[in-house]
């Protein structure tokens, strides 16, 4: 479908919007090929029967994030503790005569836990671990010379577990990633219907949006008395299109003119003699036009004070 004129300037517009949706959609795409960072955000799932030697597997290849359902845990009778404050207790589950340590969160520890699904990290805690098993060792009577075979120095932990961690880098790459599929979006019903442009609702001061937008067409197709870069003047309106937005002024609602002359840095070096040319509507609505060129300012303000 051919775009017609004022509707090819706002779509010049959500363009301009679009493409650093684009550019960042390509930038992500690129960064999860070349470093695989959400890999950090995997979770592995263990069945019980497996832990005592996967689990020694998922900390050596880096996959320490894991979900288990925990079942027949024994408070160990020590608890955890982050900057003095009980934060979870270590348990202990037996299974095929093999021991493995756990951190479950809690403040109040119960002596045993039936059955308890869990996510967690794998943490290596040989101190600890060594220091319980010979605890266990006196108080349970397990015996002395299987200890080193008994127990695993890696711990499963349901308090480090990352969670907090996970949940920010899924923000902050989904974010993005929403953001400009968002962008794009728009920017395809705009196409399908520039009524709905952002821009185009400063059209409703003067009636339907629809019918205008037609009208502005049919004004810069047929009717259009001056240009000049991105600027338009009509039989009946003042068009002044930038890279991210498309300004329309009905020439009939325009009740005073007035010019200035200012000195403004147009570089961080170079100061320059600038002209403002600012029109106020009926609505006591001011919109203000810079050029550096009096004469265009001067060709402008004949025009519109002709047209009208």
């Amino acid at each position: 479908m051919r775009r017609k004129r004022f509707e090819k300037l706002l779509f010049k517009n959500t363009i301009a919007l679009a493409l650093p949706a684009v550019l960042v959609l390509m930038v992500l795409l690129f960064m999860f090929m070349r470093y695989p960072i959400l890999e950090q955000t995997r979770i592995v799932g263990l069945e019980n029967e497996e832990l005592y030697t996967k689990v020694s597997e998922l900390y050596k290849m880096g996959d320490t994030n894991v979900k288990i359902s925990a079942d027949k845990l024994t408070y160990a009778g020590f608890d955890y503790l982050v900057n003095g404050k009980v934060k979870g207790a270590y348990y202990y589950q037996l299974n095929d005569d093999k021991i493995m340590f756990y951190i479950i969160e809690t403040k109040k520890p119960s002596m045993t836990i039936d059955s308890k699904k869990i996510k967690a990290k794998i943490v290596k805690d040989s101190i600890s671990t060594e220091y319980m098993i010979n605890q266990l060792t006196e108080a349970a009577g397990f015996d002395e010379q299987l200890k080193d075979d008994f127990y695993s120095e890696y711990v499963i932990s349901e308090c480090d577990y990352p969670s907090t961690y996970i949940t920010m880098l899924y923000i902050l790459f989904a974010s993005p990633i929403v953001i400009s599929v968002l962008i794009l979006a728009y920017t395809l019903l705009i196409f399908v219907n520039p009524a709905v442009h952002g821009q185009a609702k400063q059209l409703s001061a003067y009636g339907d949006i629809g019918a205008l937008i037609e009208e502005l067409n049919l004004q810069l197709a047929n009717h259009l008395v001056y240009k000049l870069n991105n600027i338009y003047i009509t039989e009946d309106y003042l068009i002044i299109s930038y890279l991210m937005k498309t300004d329309v002024i009905k020439l009939d609602k325009i009740k005073e003119i007035e010019k200035a002359e200012v000195e403004k840095y147009t570089s961080p070096w170079k100061k320059q003699t600038v002209y403002k040319l600012r029109f106020f509507t009926d609505n006591k609505t001011e919109y203000e036009l810079e050029l550096r060129n009096e004469d265009t300012l001067n060709d402008i303000i004949d025009y519109v004070s002709v047209m009208r």
